[in-house]
């Protein structure tokens, strides 16, 4: 009997809008004015996502 793999679980690094939301515990337009004060964030398409890493550095220097 073959051995079955666990499917390979990929890591995420970016969290998408509204996922950021809910990690800072703001609201949308919070959010859109931490963008405005120097908050990374990238697109991808027509979505803007934001890296875990950028949000972590961001509440560690503010």
């Amino acid at each position: 009997m073959p051995i079955q793999q666990e499917p390979k679980k990929i890591e995420r690094i970016f969290y998408t809008f509204q996922e950021a939301q809910e990690f800072l515990n703001i609201s949308h337009d919070t959010l859109y004015k931490l963008m405005k004060q120097g908050l990374p964030s990238h697109k991808i398409g027509r979505k803007r996502v934001f890296l875990i890493e950028d949000l972590i550095s961001w509440i560690k220097e503010h």
